[in-house]
């Protein structure tokens, strides 16, 4: 018999597409050991040892259904591998590593799940209920993708249900670099034919933030295809500019006339390497996008493989890879060997007045969600 959890979830429903798993109320049934596979609705999840770390076994989590098999590690909660079944085989359309090691080290987020707040926070510091809050400064000045020991870089506790829905969740304690706070959180990974879901649900004692993403790095060509071919559509009519440390200024433009516009299908080197300001700060594309609903983006490979993802956050950071490199699980990854689609936030959020804040209050459950649907064009 199954037992009601304590969080309720919106359900989602892709447009023209039938409804995903994300029914509420989410039942947890029993946590289930993965020692073995489960079945249902023809997914299965598979648990191996993937390496160690810090003297602590990390698992290997692979859920498979006819058309994709995803491996998750419980260090990060980080997506592993993508691979997609096509008349050619299995193809693995996203970065990872062979080693923990290679993870930390490499410092990508390759990936990784995200948090307590993703991408850039100025001053490492932001005012709640009249306190002023201070966060670990991991990058300059500034506050990065959850701090120094972010939620990609913790251990997660791991169960599963027999309807092959695995979870991951990990307590951040009050005070956690620096976010006020006790904070539980879950996620949810489940497959449904050709699209892998991600459903984030927490809850916390104080209030707080909280704006967590999946940082995955896709190579719809393969880990040696680059960037630069794929045709990219982002749903959005608008950004938010950057300044020399890649956090917005506060200002929303937009992208029409510029190289950030991508309204219709275009590929992603075309305008890359124009003369453009907001270009140069990052090497490229690292920028918050203004999206115009629910459908984020669609990604298609020069192989045919393309990509669509929903999502319940209102924006999308556009990310190249402008800074890779590292060996990756089949060799060298380097520049621009993926790119980054990261549902959130607006950076900043917290700092900004006419951004929405991504305010979790006490003892109030909440959820986001990323779908990932893909497709082989055969």
């Amino acid at each position: 018999m199954h037992r009601r959890a304590s969080f309720q979830s919106t359900p989602y429903r892709a447009p023209g597409r039938k409804a995903s798993p994300f029914k509420g109320p989410i039942y947890t049934n029993r946590p289930v050991p993965v020692q073995g596979i489960y079945i249902r609705y023809m997914t299965t999840i598979q648990k191996t040892l993937y390496d160690t770390y810090n003297g602590r076994e990390v698992h290997l989590y692979t859920l498979s259904n006819d058309f994709l098999s995803v491996g998750i590690i419980d260090f990060g909660a980080a997506v592993q591998y993508l691979k997609i079944r096509t008349s050619e085989g299995e193809k693995d359309i996203c970065l990872g590593f062979k080693s923990v090691k290679e993870y930390v080290s490499c410092g990508m987020y390759c990936g990784a799940t995200v948090g307590r707040v993703a991408n850039r926070i100025r001053g490492a510091q932001f005012t709640m209920n009249s306190t002023t809050y201070h966060l670990s400064k991991n990058q300059g000045q500034n506050h990065h993708h959850g701090g120094f020991e972010g939620f990609d870089r913790k251990f997660y506790s791991v169960s599963a249900t027999e309807d092959g829905i695995l979870t991951m969740s990990l307590i951040s304690p009050d005070g956690d670099e620096g976010y006020p706070g006790e904070l539980h959180m879950s996620v949810q990974f489940s497959l449904e034919d050709g699209r892998l879901n991600i459903l984030y649900i927490a809850i916390s004692t104080k209030d707080t933030l909280w704006a967590p993403t999946s940082h995955i790095y896709f190579c719809l060509d393969g880990e040696k295809g680059g960037v630069l071919d794929t045709t990219l559509t982002i749903y959005a009519d608008s950004f938010t500019p950057c300044d020399a440390d890649s956090i917005p200024t506060g200002e929303i433009r937009a992208v029409q006339g510029t190289p950030l516009d991508f309204t219709a299908p275009k590929r992603i080197g075309l305008d890359i390497s124009k003369p453009c300001e907001q270009l140069e700060y990052g090497k490229g594309y690292d920028h918050n996008f203004v999206l115009n609903g629910s459908h984020a983006a669609t990604a298609t490979g020069k192989g045919g493989i393309s990509l669509d993802i929903y999502t319940d956050m209102p924006g999308l950071q556009f990310y190249t890879g402008n800074y890779i490199n590292a060996e990756g699980k089949y060799g060298h990854i380097g520049f621009r060997s993926g790119f980054a689609l990261e549902p959130q936030f607006f950076p900043d959020a917290a700092n900004v007045p006419a951004f929405q804040t991504p305010l979790l209050p006490a003892n109030t459950p909440a959820t986001h969600y990323i779908s990932y649907e893909f497709h082989t064009g055969e």
